[in-house]
C-alpha cells in the first residue's frame, strides 16, 4: 500500500468514475485500474462497488477511505510544517467565492495580495454556495469565500468581515430610512431562488408573496442587474454593503438604510479542519481584512443574519 495508491482511490471515490478520474489525475485508465485493483489485493478488501453508476464505495470501503483522507491530510501537515521554517512565502491557492461578493470583493484585494506575496497564485472560482462548499470539504478547493457562520463537519470557518443589507429604490418621495412594514413586496426585485443572499433576506422579509400576480418577473443572479432594473423599472431591491461602493455618486442617493437595528451578513473563509495551505490562506485572510474598510470589519451593533445553510453530509 503507497500513498500514491491511497489518493487513487480517493480520487476515484470523489469523482466516480474511473475514465474521469483518471483525466483528473493525468494518468491512463488502465493504470488507474491497475493500482487500485492492487490495493485491494494488498488489503484483501473490496473498496468499490463497480456495478454503480457512478462508482461507490463498498461499506468497507467507505470506512477505509475516511481513515485514508486522515493520513493524506496529515502528510499535507507534515510538508506545511517543514515549509513554515522557510521565509518565503510561496504556492497556489484555488478559491470558490459566491457571485454576490466575487465582483465587489476581488477587486480590492487582487492586486494587493500580488504586491505583498507574488509566491501566492490565485485561482479564483465564482460558484454558488453548496457548490464552494461541496469543493472545499472534497478538496478540489483549498478555500471559500461565502456568508458564514457554517455548521459542516470537516469545515473550518474564518470570519472576515460584515456587510450591512441597505435598501436601493428609485422612489425619490422614499427619504431617511425605509421601515419593513412599509414595503411593497410586489415592487421588490430579489435574486432568483436558491441564493443564500436572497435566503438571508428571507429571514428579515416576508417574502412569501413576493411573485404572486406580479406581471413582471425578473429571474436574476446577479446584484448588477438588479440595480439596473429598479433604475430602469423603478422598485427597490436590497444590496450587501460592498457593493455600494462601487456605485456612482448618482446613485448613492438612491440608498437607504433599514430602520432599527441593521441588519449584515457575515463573510468568512471556509477550509477544511486540516489544511497543508493554512499558511497562504493566512495571508490572503490578513490581505482581505486590510483592504476592506475599517467599519466593516466589527459586528458591533449589527444583527448578523444566518445564512441558513443545509448540506447533505
Amino acid at each position: 500500500m503507497t500513498f500514491t495508491q491511497l489518493q487513487y482511490a480517493i480520487a476515484l471515490q470523489r469523482y466516480g468514475s474511473f475514465k474521469l478520474a483518471a483525466s483528473k489525475l493525468e494518468i491512463t485508465q488502465p493504470a488507474l485500474s491497475l493500482q487500485i485493483s492492487k490495493l485491494e489485493r494488498d488489503l484483501e478488501l473490496s473498496l468499490f462497488d463497480r456495478s454503480h453508476s457512478p462508482i461507490k464505495p463498498t461499506t468497507e470501503g467507505y470506512q477505509f477511505l475516511l481513515r485514508a483522507r486522515e493520513i493524506i491530510g496529515q502528510m499535507e501537515e507534515l510538508h506545511a510544517f517543514a515549509a513554515g521554517f522557510t521565509e518565503k512565502v510561496s504556492g497556489k491557492l484555488k478559491i470558490g467565492i459566491i457571485p454576490t461578493l466575487a465582483p465587489f470583493l476581488v477587486p480590492l484585494f487582487a492586486d494587493s495580495l500580488q504586491l505583498d506575496h507574488p509566491g501566492i497564485s490565485l485561482d479564483i472560482h465564482e460558484q454558488i454556495t453548496n457548490q464552494v462548499v461541496h469543493g472545499v470539504r472534497h478538496g478540489d478547493l483549498d478555500a471559500g469565500i461565502i456568508s458564514t457562520p457554517l455548521q459542516v463537519s470537516n469545515i473550518a470557518t474564518i470570519p472576515l468581515f460584515y456587510e450591512k443589507f441597505m435598501f436601493y429604490t428609485s422612489d425619490k418621495t422614499q427619504d431617511g430610512i425605509i421601515r419593513l412594514s412599509s414595503v411593497d413586496y410586489q415592487k421588490l426585485w430579489l435574486l432568483n431562488e436558491g441564493n443564500c443572499f436572497r435566503d438571508q433576506i428571507n429571514n428579515f422579509c416576508n417574502l412569501s408573496e413576493i411573485r404572486k400576480n406580479k406581471s413582471f418577473v425578473y429571474r436574476s443572479n446577479s446584484i448588477d442587474a438588479l440595480i439596473r432594473i429598479v433604475d430602469t423599472k423603478g422598485g427597490y431591491t436590497i444590496l450587501p454593503e460592498l457593493t455600494t461602493l462601487s456605485l456612482s455618486e448618482e446613485q448613492e442617493e438612491n440608498l437607504r438604510p433599514i430602520a432599527d437595528k441593521p441588519f449584515a451578513r457575515e463573510i468568512g473563509l471556509i477550509t477544511r479542519v486540516k489544511t497543508n495551505k493554512q499558511i497562504l490562506i493566512d495571508q490572503l485572510a490578513d490581505c482581505i481584512r486590510t483592504n476592506i474598510p475599517k467599519p466593516m470589519l466589527s459586528p458591533k451593533g449589527l444583527s448578523v443574519v444566518d445564512p441558513d445553510i443545509h448540506l447533505d453530509e
